[in-house]
């Protein structure tokens, strides 16, 4: 069995141009990614896909595989799917139905190494079918949300929803964005990460800080900060 994790980190972003190089304490985002994919006994390769030289550096450097990846995949449109089929096959793969992908994104850099790793197994004791995703609760339930249609808003689900309590709705999750683990033939045979059955696993709030802007990356290091200081 194989356990691939692709670390994605491309050059361009409109919200925080370089933010996969940007640092968090003294570690750049794709440093703290790669170096726990390698913390992990399970992941048997690390493989950074960028356009972006420094990245590329600082990939070799730790000892990750480095696929280049062409300007068309580094759009702001990219699908990330897109960019793993791409590195997956840069790889020449000899695969098995037991191989798993994992990925690993540098923009959720307060992702608990402890917590992949655990996942990582539980996916693999499980049979490696399928996939897994990092949830968080939403903030706020979209049953209670409104949809713009032109000049009117209409309820997002039903009207009814609207004054319903948030316990008789169910409850609602979102991606994490630190934790994705699929079967990796799946993977390359389907091209989605979302491969029936998906299990869930629970992070906590700050897992799921997820980098887009400089705000973002202002509330990731104070609650790195304050992390470390408890």
């Amino acid at each position: 069995m194989n356990c691939i994790a692709i670390i994605p980190a491309r050059a361009g972003s409109k919200g925080l141009p370089g933010k996969n190089v940007a640092l968090i304490g003294n570690k750049s985002l794709v440093q703290l990614a790669i170096e726990t994919a390698l913390s992990i006994p399970e992941i048997t390769r690390v493989v950074v896909t960028s356009d972006d030289v420094l990245v590329q550096k600082i990939a070799g450097d730790l000892g990750a595989e480095i696929i280049i990846r062409p300007q068309e995949l580094a759009q702001d449109n990219t699908p990330i799917e897109s960019v793993i089929i791409h590195a997956l096959h840069s790889l020449n793969l000899e695969t098995t139905v037991n191989d798993v992908l994992t990925l690993i994104q540098p923009t959720s850099p307060l992702r608990n190494p402890k917590l992949l790793a655990e996942s990582i197994q539980q996916f693999i004791k499980s049979g490696a079918t399928g996939a897994m995703f990092g949830v968080v609760d939403v903030e706020h339930h979209p049953a209670k949300m409104l949809q713009i249609d032109g000049d009117l808003v209409v309820p997002f689900t039903k009207v009814e929803d609207l004054s319903a309590s948030r316990q008789t709705l169910g409850r609602v999750v979102r991606q994490s964005g630190s934790i994705y683990i699929t079967n990796l033939q799946e993977f390359l045979k389907l091209e989605t990460l979302f491969i029936p059955p998906v299990r869930w696993v629970q992070v906590e709030p700050p897992e799921a800080i997820d980098i887009d802007t400089y705000e973002d990356l202002d509330k990731a290091r104070h609650t790195a900060s304050k992390q470390k200081s408890e």
